[in-house]
């Protein structure tokens, strides 16, 4: 199976600096395989998983967080879900190119 991995750096803001120190960063993994990305219901397919992974990667519980922490998660889905859409373009593109 044919998987998109997005290596998040903003994530790590959520981590306290001893997580941090003793974790290295996971990268994001999802996948595509068997989606068309040359139609429009391909496309919001894999939209629609990089959504729910992004939401599962990045913190989404925030009622109770503080407003840094708050500002910190919203970082964290824009920029993972920024990066994980341009490789979706380009995968797309890289199948319309095969076609």
């Amino acid at each position: 199976m044919k998987q998109m991995t997005i290596l998040a750096v903003l994530g790590a803001a959520l981590l306290s600096p001893a997580a941090l120190a003793s974790e290295p960063m996971q990268p994001l993994h999802i996948a595509l395989g068997g989606l068309d990305l040359t139609t429009p219901r391909g496309v919001q397919a894999a939209q629609r998983r990089i959504d729910r992974a992004v939401a599962d990667y990045c913190r989404n519980d925030v009622e109770h967080l503080t407003i840094k922490a708050r500002r910190a998660a919203r970082e964290c889905r824009e920029s993972v879900r920024g990066d994980a859409l341009a490789q979706l373009a380009d995968k797309r593109l890289r199948q319309l190119a095969a076609r």
